[in-house]
């Protein structure tokens, strides 16, 4: 009587509970996401060269020397691949060729906003992130040994590659800060072209 009652309840069993076995075999494929695409924050910190790609004047001189520029941001990411970054500079470099007062170096800070588009492609335990961006913002220019400081919007665009393990990554970026240098006689569209080198951290 015992194997009579047990043999309909336990094929009732196998067959309510088999759906759903089914369900979470089929759920997991679906629900797997690439590494470092589900992160809300990315902190970054960078360093590299700076060039003006325009001179001053149509002669081609005065001119920009190579500089150095330096960067901190931050990043939310407001779905996997669309992100609002703000982000910050202060670089450095001079101009040859040309007679004023004063010394001929500056610093220049930056400050802007920008939109980031990312694709995060697995690569192992890896994850490989190209990306786009640009945005809006400031320039602070600053000759060093004066009291002369002014600043202009600028606009800026750029590209780069994240190389991801876990949280940490390495990321390789190039930038062009476009706004107007009218001072000092000149007044022409400058290109400032940043590429830096530095780490991110994500959570």
């Amino acid at each position: 009587m015992l194997k009579r009652l047990f043999s309909p309840l336990a094929l009732a069993l196998a067959v309510a509970t088999a759906p759903t076995g089914v369900r979470a075999q089929t759920a997991r494929p679906s629900q797997q996401t690439v590494p470092g695409s589900s992160d809300r924050f990315t902190l970054g910190g960078a360093f590299g060269g700076l060039s003006g790609a325009a001179n001053l004047s149509p002669t081609g001189t005065p001119d920009w020397r190579l500089g150095w520029i330096g960067s901190v941001d931050g990043t939310v990411w407001l779905r996997d691949k669309v992100g609002i970054r703000a982000s910050g500079s202060w670089a450095q470099d001079s101009i040859r060729g040309a007679t004023f007062t004063g010394r001929g170096k500056f610093n220049k800070f930056t400050y802007d906003a920008d939109v980031v588009l990312r694709y995060p492609i697995q690569a192992g335990s890896a994850t490989f992130t190209p990306y786009v961006l640009g945005g809006a913002g400031a320039i602070s220019v600053h000759q060093l040994a004066s009291d002369s400081t002014w600043s202009k919007f600028a606009g800026n665009f750029g590209a780069g590659l994240e190389y991801r393990f876990g949280r940490v990554g390495v990321r390789a970026e190039g930038r062009d800060f476009i706004y107007t240098f009218d001072r000092y006689g000149f007044d022409k569209t400058q290109h400032d072209i940043a590429w830096q080198g530095g780490l991110t951290l994500s959570f």
